[in-house]
């Protein structure tokens, strides 16, 4: 068992470094998805699966979205089918969320409580 230890170890391209690496790179994500997960818990107890899924659905898509995947301020919560947006976002990043709300199964309405900022002039 001790040598195949040792050369799993090695022959894995996945270390824990890279791991480490990985997870802090991906920080913001990562404790977004732990917060949907702290928050999904006693509903999917009461028994309220629809709305865990929707979100989870909807988080799924901002996620693989290259406009909506890295910002922090995109907040989004799921009640009754209904999408929660919010937080200070730019306009394009706000447009995207609200038609990505739109087209996700489970999601009957969306509710903009997103703030636009202009995104920064480069110099």
């Amino acid at each position: 068992m001790g040598a195949l230890r040792r050369v799993a170890r090695f022959a894995s391209p996945v270390n824990r470094v890279t791991l480490a690496l990985f997870a802090w790179r991906h920080r913001n994500e990562i404790a977004d998805w732990g917060r949907y997960a702290a928050r999904a818990v006693p509903k999917l107890v009461g028994g309220d699966t629809t709305d865990v899924l929707a979100e989870g659905r909807l988080r799924a898509r901002f996620t693989g979205d290259p406009l909506t995947r890295d910002v922090a301020a995109l907040q989004v919560e799921v009640v009754e089918g209904v999408a929660h947006l919010s937080g200070v976002v730019t306009p394009e990043v706000a447009d995207r969320a609200i038609d990505l709300a739109d087209d996700t199964p489970g999601i009957h309405d969306v509710r903009d409580l997103l703030g636009r900022r202009l995104p920064r002039s480069r110099r």
